[in-house]
């Protein structure tokens, strides 16, 4: 990279930074780069001095080049084998949790939701999990991006009925309505406990006491210093006992590494510690898939 693109590209992020409060300073300088090329070929201009003339007479090429940084790929269950240890592990481990300590609130919190998809699936997990019990929990789930067109939409997000065929058939029925034109809806139970919110996870105040953090595919266009920032940030947003779920192509990185204990590496599932003092807690803290499927079930036929 020449000297004077650097030098555009630091004046770029500075006037952003300026108009909109949000630092991409700490992104991936390749993916910052190739995003911004992107949008001065759109805009049929080949140097930054020409770019930063259009920034100025079209005010809305700011906000399309905002978003052009924020990650748009999105759809309800992506990757389900995550999902699936989603519902399997982390979710009844969370209510077990709750009902031992007579704990009611269950917080979740999808970072980086784009439209929504995420927290919408893990909604429907978490009704699917609570069954009759879900009346005995305070259950939000929160579900955030930087992209403020991106949580707009997310309210009124329809879907053509092939994108939620390969669906579990329970799935659509309980939590699917059918709308205009032969498309498909999420059911208001689902919506209501889904909170979307505009969100800058470098720079705004986090979300705390989550018993659950999906960060998924956003940490890769961090570059290492940040990503091990907002690793151990989200550590600190978690209960004692809670989850991190990272994207397939994600790791933890550097000191988070040794803040965090792995729950299923080939998913990129983690958890922060329960703290224990005795040997006969720490043999309690980890159940096995026969009790975690019998403690639910008590749970539903009380």
């Amino acid at each position: 990279m020449r000297d004077s693109d650097n030098k555009n590209l630091i004046t770029l992020l500075t006037k952003i930074y300026q108009a909109r409060g949000l630092d991409f300073t700490q992104y991936k300088i390749s993916m910052v780069q190739r995003r911004v090329r992107s949008r001065m070929l759109k805009c049929n201009v080949s140097t930054y001095e020409d770019y930063f003339r259009i920034l100025d007479q079209q005010p809305d090429e700011l906000g399309h080049l905002i978003q052009s940084f924020s990650i748009q790929v999105t759809e309800l269950f992506r990757n389900p084998e995550s999902f699936n240890a989603i519902r399997d592990i982390v979710i009844p481990q969370i209510i077990i949790s709750k009902r031992e300590k007579q704990h009611k609130i269950i917080k979740a919190w999808s970072c980086g939701c784009s439209t929504g998809d995420e927290p919408y699936s893990l909604a429907m997990l978490f009704l699917e999990k609570l069954g009759a019990a879900r009346d005995r929990f305070i259950l939000t789930i929160l579900g955030t991006d930087i992209d403020d067109r991106a949580i707009r939409e997310a309210g009124d997000t329809e879907f053509e009925k092939d994108q939620i065929s390969a669906l579990n058939q329970d799935i659509i029925r309980n939590y699917f309505v059918k709308h205009a034109h032969s498309k498909f809806k999420i059911a208001d139970p689902v919506r209501n406990l889904v909170r979307l919110r505009h969100h800058d996870v470098i720079n705004d105040i986090p979300y705390m006491h989550c018993d659950v953090i999906l960060c998924r595919n956003v940490l890769i266009y961090f570059n290492k210093e940040l990503q091990q920032e907002t690793q151990l940030k989200f550590y600190d947003c978690l209960n004692p006992g809670g989850f991190l779920v990272l994207g397939m192509t994600e790791s933890l990185i550097g000191s988070a590494s040794e803040y965090f204990e792995p729950v299923n590496n080939s998913l990129r599932i983690y958890r922060r510690p329960i703290a224990r003092t005795t040997g006969a807690e720490k043999d309690r803290e980890v159940l096995s898939q026969n009790d975690i499927d019998r403690i639910i079930k008590e749970m539903t036929e009380e």
